[in-house]
């Protein structure tokens, strides 16, 4: 054999051995240390539509109603007399200012010595004896104020204009210039019955009340 076929003969067999080792070298390594591949990434999905026919429950609104305050109330009917020996009430939806309006009962229905007291010791009730002046002047109360709690205090309902009864207007509540204070509204009283325009005229030291009726002629 030629010296040069011998050598290239020899170069040959080096690589055959050689490129197997090198191949094996490079593969990647299985070994458990290896992180593997992150998962496929999950598309967003839309949100499913509400159903129109399935029923919508709603939280009920949260109401903050004041405490009732009857302290001075009970008092009041002790210093008359009259000990309360069932349930004394406050209507809270009254209060303005520092007038509140209270009356006692055992129960539903039973609605009794309905009065307003103020904290400085002034009282309306039903009648033209009170100090209606104080309540009248007291700031924050205007005719409509004034036309709610007087329909309370003598159990009766507030009328608003209407074209069926043309004489009933809006309340008023107007002070003279000789300072007189006075209110006017029309009230009918339950179940039934005619519209009654009361008048309540005011000073610091006397008030007085008038009730018309509408009654048509």
């Amino acid at each position: 054999m030629r010296p040069g076929s011998f050598r290239t003969a020899t170069l040959g067999l080096v690589l055959a051995l050689l490129v197997p080792g090198c191949a094996k070298q490079a593969a990647p390594d299985p070994g458990p240390d290896r992180p593997s591949a992150p998962p496929p990434r999950a598309e967003p999905k839309d949100p499913p539509m509400p159903d129109p026919s399935a029923p919508i429950h709603m939280a009920p609104p949260t109401i903050d109603k004041p405490a009732e305050d009857t302290a001075r109330y009970v008092a009041w009917m002790a210093k008359r007399g009259t000990a309360i020996t069932d349930r004394p009430r406050e209507d809270t939806n009254l209060r303005v200012a520092d007038w509140g309006f209270f009356d006692h009962g055992n129960g539903p229905g039973e609605f009794a010595d309905r009065a307003g007291l103020d904290r400085g010791g002034h009282v309306i009730v039903a009648a033209d004896t009170g100090h209606w002046f104080a309540f009248l002047t007291t700031s924050g109360v205007d005719a409509a104020t004034a036309m709610s709690r007087i329909a309370w205090l003598w159990k009766a309902v507030g009328l608003d204009p209407s074209p069926r009864q043309p004489k009933v207007t809006a309340p008023t509540l107007t002070t003279g210039k000789d300072g007189t204070v006075t209110f006017q509204g029309w009230v009918v009283f339950p179940p039934a019955g005619n519209p009654i325009r009361m008048t309540i005229t005011a000073t610091a030291s006397s008030a007085k009340v008038v009730q018309d009726s509408a009654r048509q002629p």
